[in-house]
């Protein structure tokens, strides 16, 4: 059976100065060679001001993926601070790709907002450490793992100009 992780904001939106807790578990989709293998922890506090949903809280999650110099597995802990301010009358139907594509009418898609909370702060690329020294480029040996045996070295990002004069 598919949860459902879409929660009615009607109420808010209706006025008053009610707030709403959520606290759910949403699974996360890979990305770019980013898998997440546990579901998302989300708290969020909503309320309703200006015309705006004012979403606070935060999202955590465990993020799995391979180092892109060694090709080593790597797993971080992503942590997301929400403070965000929506405008839930500007739904998907309307702008599927604006700021507010999180709504559908007057429900608002949690799993779809903790998707998009957690891959705007992911890296472009993943390393296992600062000091990671990669794949030799001849060889491909694992240079965190010491040196290579193969005759040339590694030969990544230098070039040797011929004598092509005749």
């Amino acid at each position: 059976m598919v949860r459902s992780h879409k929660v009615d904001i009607g109420g808010l939106l209706a006025g008053g100065h009610q707030r709403m807790l959520i606290t759910d578990e949403v699974p996360i989709e890979a990305f770019e060679g980013i898998t997440f293998p546990d579901p998302a922890q989300v708290r969020l506090e909503l309320s309703y001001a200006d015309r705006m949903l004012v979403a606070t809280g935060s999202v955590d999650v465990h993020a799995v993926g391979a180092c892109d110099s060694c090709l080593e597995p790597v797993e971080r802990d992503v942590h997301v601070d929400v403070n965000e301010r929506l405008d839930p009358w500007v739904g998907r139907e309307n702008d599927p790709f604006g700021e507010s594509n999180v709504f559908t009418g007057t429900r608002l898609d949690v799993a779809d907002l903790a998707q998009q909370l957690v891959l705007s702060v992911l890296p472009m690329g993943v390393r296992c450490s600062d000091d990671c020294q990669g794949l030799c480029g001849t060889c491909g040996a694992n240079r965190n793992a010491g040196a290579c045996s193969c005759i040339n070295g590694d030969t990544r990002g230098k070039f040797k100009m011929e004598d092509t004069a005749q």
